[in-house]
C-alpha cells in the first residue's frame, strides 16, 4: 500500500510499504495540450509502431463489429470493455515512449515483451481489470432486463445497430448503459492511468500499491484527470464510430500521450532507500 504525504508546493510524497518513494504533482487543464503535442511528435519519430499498434487496433474493432453487428448490446459491451483494459494493451507504446524520452532508437520487437521485466505484477494487474470487465459483463444483460429489451439482444440483421438505435428499448439501453458504463469505467481509469506506466518503469513497485498511487494521483487532479478521461473518450469513440480506420492515429496517439502524463504527474525518487 501507499501513504502520501502533501507539502505546500502542489506535490505529494507517496511511500510504498517496500519503502519506495514517490513524488505525484498536480497538473493544469493546458498540461492535456502539451501531452498530445508531445504524443503526436512521438508518432512522427516511431512511425513503425506507430503504424503498428494502430492497424492492430483498426483490426480488434474490425473483428469486433463484423462478430457482433447482429447482437449489439453484446458489442456495447466489448465496445467498453475495451476502454477499460486499453492502458494494459497500451503497454509497448509506453515502452518505445520511454526509449524515445532516453534518447534510445525505438524497438518495436522489444517493445512486444516489455511486460516480462515485471511479469507477476503485469499479470496480476491484467486479472484484476478482467475481474472488473467480468463483472461488467454480467451488469450489461441486467441492464437489458431492466429496460426491457431482452427482444433485441439479437435483431433483423437487415437493420442491425441502427435497428437497434433507432428503437425505443434501444434508445433506453443504451441511456442506461452509458451511465452505469461511464461509472464502471471511471473506476477502472482511475486505478489504471497510472499503473501500467509505473510498473513499466519501476519493477520494484506491486500492482496493489501503484493502483493505490494511480487512485491517489487521479484524485489529487479531479478536474483535469476528469478532461483528460473525457479526452480519451471522446478520440476513441471517433476510432470506434469510423469502425476502427481511426484508431492507426487515435491509439498511437494516446499511448505516447498517456506516457507524458504519467511522467509528469508521477517520480520517481531514485535516491530513496529502504531504512
Amino acid at each position: 500500500m501507499a501513504h502520501a504525504i502533501q507539502d505546500p508546493l502542489h506535490t505529494h510524497h507517496h511511500y510504498t510499504e517496500k519503502g519506495e518513494h514517490l513524488i505525484s504533482s498536480e497538473a493544469k487543464i493546458s498540461d492535456i495540450g502539451s501531452w498530445l503535442k508531445r504524443g503526436w511528435l512521438d508518432m512522427a519519430h516511431a512511425p513503425l509502431a506507430s503504424l503498428f499498434y494502430g492497424l492492430l487496433m483498426t483490426l480488434f474493432v474490425m473483428t469486433v463489429y463484423l462478430f457482433f453487428k447482429e447482437t449489439p448490446i453484446l458489442m456495447f459491451t466489448v465496445a467498453t470493455s475495451f476502454v477499460m483494459i486499453a492502458p494494459f494493451l497500451a503497454t509497448g507504446l509506453y515502452f518505445i515512449a520511454n526509449q524515445l524520452e532516453k534518447g534510445e532508437s525505438p524497438n518495436l520487437i522489444k517493445s512486444l515483451y516489455a511486460w516480462r521485466h515485471n511479469a507477476t505484477e503485469f499479470a496480476l494487474f491484467a486479472v484484476t481489470l478482467g475481474v472488473i470487465i467480468a463483472i461488467w459483463s454480467r451488469i450489461t444483460p441486467l441492464i437489458a432486463g431492466i429496460v426491457k429489451s431482452q427482444s433485441l439482444l439479437i435483431v433483423n440483421p437487415d437493420l442491425g445497430l441502427m435497428g437497434f438505435l433507432s428503437s425505443d428499448a434501444g434508445l433506453q439501453f443504451l441511456v442506461a448503459f452509458m451511465v452505469i458504463g461511464a461509472i464502471v469505467a471511471a473506476f477502472a481509469f482511475a486505478i489504471s492511468v497510472v499503473t501500467i506506466p509505473l510498473l513499466l518503469k519501476d519493477d520494484k513497485i506491486g500492482f496493489i500499491s501503484s493502483m493505490v498511487i494511480s487512485w491517489k494521483v487521479v484524485m489529487e487532479n479531479k478536474l483535469v484527470m476528469a478532461v483528460w478521461a473525457f479526452t480519451i473518450a471522446a478520440l476513441v469513440t471517433v476510432g470506434l464510430l469510423t469502425l476502427g480506420v481511426a484508431m492507426v492515429v487515435v491509439m498511437p496517439l494516446l499511448g505516447f500521450a498517456s506516457w507524458h502524463a504519467f511522467t509528469d504527474l508521477v517520480e520517481i525518487d531514485e535516491s530513496y532507500q529502504e531504512s
